[in-house]
Order: structure tokens, then C-alpha cells, then sequence
């Protein structure tokens, strides 16, 4: 009797007690009461269509002095826009009955799947969440930008002649490879996205017909920030990198931007009897490991910029070479570098090859670190070369293949991530001594710089790939 007893009124204590921690969260229905939001609009970068993005997140707060309930929490047109939302870990598009609590938050996660738009160009998607409590009706805008892409899985060989023309972007999965005895020509304005570990290997040859208004880009796929401040397009190492294999010749390369890789381009060795690759007006910035590394390969190059790499942002282990106009620069911060931004024949364990003849001329050679020029195979008798009116910053030489050197002079770039946010402008200040230092002689045969702006038009051209032409 007593045990019974017992359990009665610890029913009735239990009873009281949940009672009045009902009472004590206050529900109000009093319409009065208002939600706020952290933001009035959530919106996503470039989404490719009927992929599914990046997850966004947003803050329900309840400011009040009584608890609410949301009767509604709707995405107003999922089918159309591929919106949908998780809040307080209940997930959809239509949402019922959420408490939240006086002087309380939630969090919310938005997601979209892009439905295609049938479009070639960059399409708008609009929708709202419309939150329905008391009486209340509140909206938060939702926005993303969508885009068609033509979507490549697996290892993806091209075994024939092959034209891609700027219509959608392609989007990499995997790998792929280029066939020997074949050609695959880019148009100018076309991207190229790279999923994580995708990579493109050429054992034919490589055309990128770029223009300087419409280059041709390979990139990350990534359009979020980290941390909600630094562009993923900024961070290096997204994706792996390009391959130029051993048969692999005649690759023509003409306003291409590489940037985000592990390893930019590789040109494993080769003859250099024939011409393995030219480079004009290209890019290649911002690897994690290096930026272009040329193991006994004929290369030319004019107008352009390598630079930013925890490795050398240009590595060349014996070859033909010529750099002219060029800026190779590093001012990587992301992690402790390992290399000086240009290594010549740099890497003992590469055998049976020779530094031939490779020719700087009108470019700048230079970056953070002390020394940004490692030079190992200088007293090699069968090596010919040329540094001329250029800027490097290193180990000074005084034999007469080294001409009108600014040793250890600061080019004045304009922007090295003044706002920590890891952008990078490799173009000339006012008062940069590379201004009017180029050799002409040299200069005529390429009359404009990297963005098309003449470099004839004053005294004479300016050293590195960027022509300063005033404010």
C-alpha cells in the first residue's frame, strides 16, 4: 500500500514539475511578435546544373520574450528552382510545426539542385521560404546563378581529331587523355572545370585557341569561400594538373589561364630536335606543388606569367628554352615553400640530361624569398645561355652572358594579397624600375603584352609580361 502510495505522488510531483516547465516556455499566439533573420537574402555562386551544391546556412531568431511556434516553413518553388531546406534537422520543402524558443535561435541549411536551363549562358534562379506563425507571413529571398555544363565522368580518352568550341563549359571527372597522333583544339572562350584529382594527359597534341578578351580557362570547380571570405578560386591545389607526354609535340598554347592546380604542366623529356611546346600570353598560378616543370623539351614562351607555387613556379631540367617577356614571380603564403620561384636543371636525381640553351629575356625573376634563382648548371660547357634586361632577384653573376641585370631589385608589383584574401596583380606600379628597361630590339616582333595593350608606344617596352601604360 505504502509502494502504491509512493508512486502516486511522485506521479503527481512529475505531473506539477512538467506542467510548469510548459508553462515556463510562454507559447505566445500573439501576432505581434515578430522573427528576424541573419540575412534577408541567402544567394550561391555558379551551380552547375543538376549537380547539387554547397550547403549555406542561416540563423531564425526568435528576440522575444515568449516562445513561438512556425506553423510553416515552405520553399515556395522547389520543383522549378531545385531550392530545399533543413531546419532544427528536419529536412525538405515544406516544414511543420517548429518551436522555437523565446530568446532562441535556429539554424537553417539551404541546398539547391539547378533543373538545366536548355541555355548556353549563365541563368538567374530566384525563389523564397516563406515562414507562416500567428498570423505572421515572412519571406527570405533565395538566389543562385546556374550553368549548363557538359559533364565528362571516368577516363575519358578523345582518339580522334577533336574541336571544342565555346558553347558550355565542360566539367572534368576523372581523367583525360588525348591520343597520340591526334589533335584537340580549344576555342577561345572556353572553361574548362576540374573536379578534385582530374587531370588531362596529352600524348598528341594540344591547341588552345584563346583570345586576349576571351582566354581560354582551366580552373577548380569550386565557386564558394572558405571560411566565407576567401574565394575557393584563390586557394591552390583544387585539381591535378595537365601532362605532356614523351611523343607529345607541337603543342600550341595562345591565351590560356591555368590556375587552382597541384601540378600546372608537366613536359616530361623529349627531343629537343622539334618544338614541344609554344606559349603565348598564358598564365599558370597558384599550385600547391609546382607550376610548370620541362624535363629536357624545346620550349618558347612570350607574355607570360608563372607564378605562385609552394614549389618553383617554372622548373626546367635540361632543354631548349626561350622566356621572353615573361614575369616569374612567388609570393606563396598558403604553406612553407620549397623551392626557389625558377630552378634550372635544380634536381640531381633527373638523369642523363643537359641544360642546352635556354635564353631570359625582358623578364622579371622574382618573389618573396631570398634567393628566387637557383642556377646549378651555369659551368657546363655545353650549355648555352642568355639572361638580358632583366630583373632577378638572387645569387649575382658577373659573366657576359649575364646583360643590363637589375640584381635584387624590387619590381613593384601592385597587388601581392594586400587584403589577405590571396589576390595576386602581377602588373606594374608608376614607379616599378621595370618600366622602360626592356630591351625594343627584342620587343618589336611582339608589340603587345599579356592584356593587348602596345608596348611601342613610349621610350621603350617595360621588363616582364605587363606593359604599365598609366593610371
Amino acid at each position: 500500500m505504502k509502494q502504491a502510495t509512493f508512486f502516486v505522488v511522485l506521479a503527481t510531483i512529475l505531473s506539477v514539475f512538467f506542467t510548469a516547465c510548459a508553462d515556463n516556455e510562454d507559447f505566445s499566439t500573439n501576432n505581434q511578435l515578430k522573427l528576424t533573420f541573419s540575412t534577408e537574402e541567402v544567394s550561391f555562386d555558379t551551380i552547375f546544373s543538376e549537380l547539387g551544391s554547397t550547403t549555406r546556412q542561416f540563423k531564425i531568431y526568435n528576440r522575444n520574450n515568449n516562445s513561438l511556434v512556425i506553423q510553416s516553413i515552405e520553399v515556395m518553388n522547389p520543383e522549378k528552382s531545385g531550392f530545399r531546406i533543413n531546419i532544427d534537422g528536419e529536412y525538405g520543402t515544406n516544414i511543420k510545426d517548429v518551436d522555437i524558443l523565446k530568446k532562441d535561435s535556429l539554424y537553417g541549411f539551404i541546398q539547391i539542385t539547378a533543373p538545366p536551363s536548355g541555355s548556353d549562358a549563365p541563368f538567374v534562379i530566384r525563389d523564397s521560404i516563406k515562414f507562416t506563425y500567428n498570423g505572421n507571413i515572412q519571406y527570405l529571398q533565395l538566389q543562385a546563378i546556374g550553368q549548363d555544363v557538359y559533364i565528362w565522368k571516368g577516363n575519358k580518352a578523345i582518339s580522334r581529331d577533336t574541336v571544342i568550341a565555346n558553347s558550355k563549359p565542360v566539367l572534368i571527372y576523372g581523367s583525360v587523355e588525348i591520343k597520340s597522333n591526334t589533335t584537340t583544339t580549344i576555342k577561345e572562350g572556353t572553361t574548362i572545370f576540374m573536379e578534385p584529382s582530374a587531370s588531362i594527359h596529352i600524348h598528341g597534341s594540344l591547341k588552345i585557341e584563346g583570345s586576349v578578351k576571351s582566354p581560354v580557362v582551366i580552373r577548380g570547380s569550386r565557386f564558394d569561400k572558405m571560411d566565407n571570405t576567401i574565394p575557393y578560386d584563390n586557394i591552390p591545389g583544387q585539381w591535378d594538373g595537365i601532362y605532356f607526354y614523351p611523343e607529345s609535340y607541337k603543342n600550341n598554347l595562345e591565351n590560356l589561364v591555368i590556375k587552382n592546380a597541384t601540378k600546372g604542366m608537366t613536359f616530361y623529356a623529349s627531343t629537343t630536335k622539334e618544338v614541344k611546346a609554344t606559349l603565348t600570353n598564358t598564365i599558370v598560378q597558384n599550385t600547391s606543388e609546382y607550376g610548370v616543370l620541362a624535363t629536357n623539351s624545346k620550349i618558347e614562351a612570350v607574355n607570360c606569367l608563372f607564378a605562385n607555387s609552394r614549389g618553383a613556379s617554372l622548373e626546367l631540367r635540361g632543354g631548349e628554352y626561350t622566356f621572353l617577356h615573361c614575369t616569374i614571380g612567388n609570393y606563396f603564403s598558403w604553406l612553407t615553400r620549397k623551392k626557389e620561384t625558377l630552378v634550372l636543371d635544380g634536381d640531381s636525381e633527373v638523369k642523363n640530361v643537359t641544360l642546352t640553351v635556354y635564353n631570359f629575356i625582358n623578364s622579371i625573376i622574382s618573389g618573396s624569398a631570398k634567393s628566387e634563382f637557383s642556377f646549378n648548371n651555369q659551368d657546363n660547357t655545353a650549355s648555352s645561355y642568355l639572361f638580358h634586361n632583366c630583373i632577378i632577384k638572387g645569387k649575382e653573376y658577373a659573366n657576359s652572358s649575364f646583360e643590363n641585370i637589375l640584381w635584387n631589385t624590387d619590381p613593384l608589383f601592385q597587388d601581392l594579397n594586400k587584403d589577405r584574401l590571396y589576390f595576386y596583380n602581377f602588373e606594374l606600379q608608376a614607379t616599378s624600375p621595370a618600366i622602360n628597361k626592356a630591351d625594343k630590339a627584342y620587343s618589336v616582333k611582339y608589340p603587345f603584352d599579356l592584356k593587348g595593350r602596345p608596348r611601342l608606344i613610349d621610350a621603350n617596352p617595360d621588363i616582364g609580361c605587363y606593359e604599365w601604360v598609366g593610371e
